[in-house]
């Protein structure tokens, strides 16, 4: 037990910072975001004592980060109130928002699209795109990767490139 409140005492000096600022940068605010981070770091040791294996304790880290802000959100947003039409046929007059039919299979196929290309992609180039997506610099994506910095940051480029290719049909 002392060895994992030593391996995370170490974690929390190392990444706290990076952890909180990447929370603020999410749109918690300062205290919301030290609370989070704290709390980040007690599901760390709690996952250590349980025997977690991880590959990367900072990817580990954002991404327990990364939905502790989406729970947040989801808790702390306010309710809405939405004041109803006072004339009885001023709704049946407005034209719907929603898109029809056509919109909706041009997106499904999209997706589809998407989806292939994201499946297509070597098992490297898709973690790469994912530790990006939480968060994580080319340099840090690079180190994990065991790659040169330019070397991540071309996976990313070209894979970026390939599904706006695939999206744009």
């Amino acid at each position: 037990m002392s060895n994992n409140r030593e391996r995370v005492s170490t974690l929390y000096d190392t990444h706290r910072d990076d952890i909180y600022r990447f929370l603020v940068a999410r749109g918690l605010s300062p205290p919301a975001a030290q609370e989070v981070t704290q709390d980040v770091f007690v599901d760390l040791f709690v996952a250590l004592e349980k025997g977690t294996q991880m590959n990367s304790e900072r990817a580990w880290l954002y991404a327990v980060a990364g939905r502790a802000a989406v729970d947040h959100w989801r808790h702390e947003r306010p309710g809405m109130w939405v004041e109803l039409e006072s004339k009885p046929g001023a709704i049946a007059d407005t034209a719907s928002r929603e898109p029809g039919p056509e919109a909706y299979a041009e997106h499904n196929e999209r997706l589809g699209r998407i989806a292939a290309a994201l499946r297509n992609l070597s098992r490297e180039r898709r973690l790469c795109l994912q530790l990006r997506m939480k968060g994580l610099r080319y340099r840090e994506i690079a180190k994990i990767l065991n790659v040169s910095t330019s070397t991540a940051a071309e996976w990313l480029g070209s894979t970026i490139d390939l599904l706006r290719d695939e999206a744009n049909g």
